[in-house]
């Protein structure tokens, strides 16, 4: 029995270690085995729609790779994993899959028998027309005119007459008065405002007097936090972390040639000048061929190469964490943003 405990133990043991050494394993990976770049773009006629560009981002010693490439006629995007094409193996697999689903359908042609109906009629006067029977039906309905007119008399007419006279200029009066007070009611009430405003004057000088007394002593304390040396001390920190992180992570290779003019020679040197301003960011590495004729262009082509290591991302991320002045930095923001 202890025999059999024994060998459990052992093989869980054995089995955390192999966990533990891969964990290592990907931790060290992480760290120390860089992600590297590369990109490629060429112009090699006048027309910017004939650029071509190519990327490559690469980790694991090329095992874990995605390449893009661009030009006229297409675009490409391949993922590849220790050289296996994921993509277009998917891709294959799923085409696989739809074309296993598809099952084949027989065409069954059904034929229609033709069916003559044949209907008879059976030959008798002919029936009244519909004008007849409408005229018929709207006679029995509604008697003449002529019964009704001869009905009204002269002093029902006048008596309507007057009826809807008096009903007019009832109504003409109503919406005179109407108008009239809402023309009074609108008055009243701008005049109302209009107090009510001259009311809040002081209030409204006193608190704009309180907002400017807020508003300054929010800057004289921004202006005493700028000026702290402990808050200085940690954006000069965070400067110097960040130009060492844009020097790791620019191209270590750039190489390239580049062919340009203008009609107007000013521009050609004016861009001349700005190549020679940031020679530090290529170093000198592209040749650069002016062409002062009368004609515009832009050709060229340029290839540059790159590496970023996990470790380097991780100190400085650690660095600036456990640094004393950040957390500073950071308490007295909140304090500020709070008050």
């Amino acid at each position: 029995m202890l025999h059999i405990l024994w060998i459990l133990i052992k093989f869980i043991l054995i089995l955390a270690g192999i966990l533990l050494g891969l964990i290592l394993l990907a931790v060290l990976l992480l760290l120390f085995c860089p992600v590297r770049y590369s990109a490629a773009v060429a112009k090699e006629t006048s027309s910017f729609r004939d650029i071509s560009a190519h990327a490559k981002v690469s980790w694991l010693f090329g095992g874990i790779a995605i390449h893009f490439d661009y030009s006229r006629e297409q675009t490409k995007s391949d993922f590849r994993l220790f050289g296996i094409p994921l993509l277009k193996l998917i891709q294959h697999f799923r085409s696989r899959k739809i074309s296993h689903n598809k099952r084949p359908t027989s065409s069954v042609q059904e034929t229609l028998s033709d069916t003559n109906i044949s209907g008879s009629y059976s030959e008798t006067d002919p029936a009244p027309s519909v004008s007849d029977t409408i005229s018929e039906k709207t006679d029995s309905l509604f008697p003449p005119s002529s019964d009704f007119s001869e009905k009204a008399t002269a002093e029902e007419q006048t008596k309507e007459e007057k009826e809807a006279e008096l009903h007019y200029w009832k109504i003409k009066i109503e919406g005179f008065f109407f108008r009239l007070g809402n023309i009074c009611r609108t008055i009243c009430d701008h005049i109302r405002y209009f107090l009510e405003k001259i009311k809040k004057i002081p209030s409204t000088v006193e608190n704009f007097s309180l907002t400017i007394e807020n508003i300054c002593a929010k800057i004289e304390a921004y202006r005493s936090f700028l000026e702290h040396p402990r808050t200085r001390a940690a954006f000069s920190l965070v400067k110097t972390k960040f130009q060492k992180l844009l020097r790791h992570v620019f191209p270590t290779k750039i190489q390239g040639t580049l062919t340009f003019g203008s009609t107007d020679p000013s521009v050609t040197g004016t861009v001349l000048a700005v190549l020679g301003m940031t020679i530090p960011l290529h170093q000198n590495c592209i040749s650069v061929t002016p062409v002062f004729e009368d004609r515009n262009i832009l050709e060229g082509s340029v290839q540059l190469k790159g590496r970023v290591y996990g470790f380097l991302l991780v100190r400085t991320a650690v660095e600036l964490y456990f640094n004393k002045n950040i957390k500073y930095v950071i308490r007295r923001w909140k304090h500020n943003k709070e008050d």
